[in-house]
């Protein structure tokens, strides 16, 4: 009781001082406990009558008849309406769709994030054994039957003491940090609880957005009482007898000694307070944990025939109770006109073979019968016996059947349930005209559908926040499974971004067709169809990015916008934006893997060594080609000396003087050039191409020696001299 005064007062003067508002009441426990028990008493008065009226129409809805009503015969189609439209609204768990705001390429941080709280959100919902698909089907059909259905989230987690032993300096072997014991987490989850309709309270109000605060009764028993707020407040709580179909405990019917506890949640103090009606003060208070956008833990209750005068619902039964009624009267007179639809006559008790022949004559049996021609005069049988008129009764059960039959869609037409929607068409209708049915005959249940959508999906933002609010990052990257996606070097920007409250960005959708029965013919074709769009677009667009690079980006940009239309899209969304981004930034030169760097090596060596091997036999070819030109040089020089005449013999030097001048007649001409494709000095005859020995001496000039050929001597110069003669 200490903690708990002390924690109004830290309350109060910390926070709600500064914004000029008080603690309800005094502010002291007992005055607390007394203002919440009045605006409770003033919730359930308020209420009062819709639970009554909601009593009943469970006990229509489970067929509970009073004792000793007799003969009443009921056809319950009230139950099969509801079964209808329940697994026409919710077939199966719906599919949370997390996504960034805003679409940008370069925001990636914002996708990974998104697809972290999807995957987080989707894994709750589709797991085996998944409370919130257990409480959003329990609300939805109370919906449906009474009119209000409702769920409460809650953040709860799991952990262990884990003793982590002494630190010790090296040095000097001193104790440094004691021993001590540490909470280690285990898990978290951000648990979905149904709500039973008579347990949700709020304050009275005509909108939602006008409801102050919200709470929910919950039954304990004493040990949970005892564990939850302690042995001194479990003294002073009362207890009672209370029906566990009346309390949100799935165990067999039984009554057992429970203790009704409000949890009230307040959204002008910011608080939340935990009542008993027979205690003496209230039994805890604590500030706001969960730090919701909207504070409350539960999303707007799902309400029918709501107005604005009144923030009360309607169920749809009520409008259709009086048909209701009528089809139970018109099925108990076909009832009992049914029950005395008998062969019923009267006949002459002196006449013997008619008695006979009703009590004996079965089996085909021929029954003797004394004075035939008396019997026959009158009548025989039809002159002995007078039946009871049974055509009237069955012409009567006709037009009962007939009447019922109108009844029946009389009803149909007031809740907007078509044939279609139950399976049933007639077999002359084309498909096109049941189409068309279909369209129109599920205007209404399409209004029914975004009202569960929309409840669905603000519980799914609830859960969300709690996990961006509350969830350790390892938690929610361990839930996420994000680390053996792609995305992975997004982790930690991702997780600031769910942790930062001022910059999350991201919204939270479930489609309305995503809870309906699944069918795959129109899901192949959606899959199809998407496929050839797709193929369609890329194959107009290739030549386009072929001939202009530069317009891939924008090209990209509209089949992400032509995508986004289509659900199946969402899954390529990440590879859209890592190909924008990639264009957008300069690409770094590719680094080749080590196989490749290997390989590379092997073959730069197997181009030397056959580089090697080339030049190695280029040298080898060329030597030998030296070696036979040498060899036929040898040879062809030999030839030419072997058919050469013998030399002259040489006088002496001729004298300078006896040299013509330059410029004479007598002087030798000079020699002409070499024929095309002789190389120079080769002499004349010899073909050309062919390597040959260095040419013979030509003839002397003047008794001198041996001139080369095509090269005058200058002027004033002496020719060479031969050796001289021995």
């Amino acid at each position: 009781m200490e903690e708990l005064t002390a924690a109004l007062e830290g309350g109060a003067d910390s926070e709600y001082d500064e914004k000029g508002g008080y603690e309800h009441g005094d502010g002291t426990p007992e005055g607390i406990q007394q203002h919440w028990q009045k605006e409770i008493q003033a919730s359930e008065r308020e209420l009062k009558k819709y639970h009554t009226t909601s009593r009943r129409i469970v006990r229509r809805y489970l067929d509970q008849r009073d004792e000793g009503v007799l003969g009443e015969s009921r056809v319950n189609l009230f139950w099969s309406t509801i079964k209808v439209m329940l697994s026409t609204l919710y077939a199966r768990p719906p599919k949370a769709d997390v996504s960034r705001s805003a679409h940008d390429a370069d925001d990636d941080p914002a996708r990974v994030a998104g697809e972290m709280l999807e995957r987080i959100l989707n894994d709750t919902i589709e797991s085996d054994g998944s409370e919130f698909d257990a409480a959003a089907r329990h609300a939805i059909e109370d919906w449906l039957i009474v009119g209000m259905g409702q769920m409460w989230m809650r953040y709860t987690s799991e952990t262990e003491e884990e003793l982590v032993p002494p630190v010790l300096d090296p040095m000097t072997g001193q104790v440094i940090l004691e021993e001590q014991t540490v909470e280690r987490l285990l898990s978290e989850d951000a648990v979905s609880e149904y709500v039973f309709w008579e347990d949700f309270f709020y304050s009275p109000a005509r909108i939602w957005e006008e409801v102050r605060w919200v709470a929910r009764r919950v039954h304990m028993t004493k040990a949970e009482l005892r564990e939850r707020f302690g042995e001194e407040i479990a003294k002073h709580v009362a207890f009672k007898k209370v029906n566990r179909s009346q309390s949100n405990s799935d165990a067999p019917n039984e009554t057992e000694n429970k203790a009704a506890v409000f949890e009230i949640w307040c959204k002008d103090t910011k608080r939340v307070y935990w009542l008993n009606k027979g205690a003496p003060t209230i039994l805890d208070v604590r500030d706001d944990w969960l730090g919701l956008s909207d504070f409350f833990p539960c999303p707007s209750p799902m309400m029918a025939n709501l107005t604005t005068s009144n923030f009360i619902p309607r169920a749809d039964f009520i409008f259709a109770q009086d048909q209701y009624d009528e089809l139970d009267e018109i099925n108990t007179r076909i009832h009992y006109l049914t029950r005395a639809t008998k062969v019923v006559g009267v006949y002459d008790k002196a006449s013997d073979g008619v008695q006979r022949m009703l009590e004996d004559g079965v089996e085909n049996t021929l029954l003797p019968v004394d004075n035939w021609a008396m019997f026959a005069e009158k009548g025989g049988v039809k002159g002995q016996v007078d039946w009871m008129p049974i055509s009237e009764v069955t012409n009567a059960i006709d037009h009962l059947r007939q009447y019922r039959q109108d009844k029946v869609s009389q009803i149909y037409e007031v809740l907007g349930i078509s044939d279609i929607m139950r399976g049933t068409t007639r077999a002359s209708e084309t498909a096109t005209a049941q189409q068309i049915k279909a369209s129109f005959g599920s205007t209404r249940m399409q209004l029914s559908q975004f009202h569960v959508a929309l409840f669905i999906r603000d519980s799914l933002r609830i859960k969300a926040e709690i996990i961006c609010n509350l969830f350790a990052p390892q938690s929610i990257v361990k839930m996420s499974n994000i680390e053996r996606s792609y995305d992975q070097q997004f982790v930690g920007p991702a997780i600031e971004l769910l942790k930062d409250d001022a910059l999350r960005k991201y919204r939270i959708t479930v489609e309305a067709d995503s809870m309906a029965a699944l069918d795959w013919a129109a899901e192949r074709d959606a899959r199809t169809q998407f496929l050839m769009g797709l193929g369609s677009f890329v194959s107009q667009v290739m030549p386009l990015i072929q001939a202009e690079p530069n317009a891939a980006p924008y090209l990209l940009r509209m089949l992400q916008w032509a995508i986004a239309g289509f659900r199946v899209g969402k899954s390529i969304e990440s590879v859209l934006d890592q190909a924008l981004t990639a264009m957008a930034q300069p690409q770094p030169p590719a680094q080749p893997s080590p196989m490749a760097l290997a390989e590379l090596e092997r073959e730069r060596a197997e181009v030397l060594d056959l580089r090697a091997s080339s030049q190695q036999r280029e040298a080898t070819a060329a030597k030998n080609m030296a070696e036979a030109r040498k060899t036929d040089l040898e040879t062809e020089l030999a030839r030419i000396m072997s058919q050469a005449p013998p030399l002259p013999p040489q006088g002496p030097p001729p004298i300078a003087n006896d040299l013509p001048p330059p410029g004479m007649p007598n002087a030798a001409p000079p020699a002409p050039p070499p024929p095309q494709g002789m190389p120079p000095g080769m002499p004349p005859g010899v073909p050309p191409g062919r390597p040959q020995g260095p040419p013979p001496p030509p003839p002397p000039l003047n008794g001198g020696g041996p001139q080369l050929p095509g090269r005058p001597l200058p002027p004033g110069t002496l020719p060479p001299q031969g050796p001289p003669r021995a």
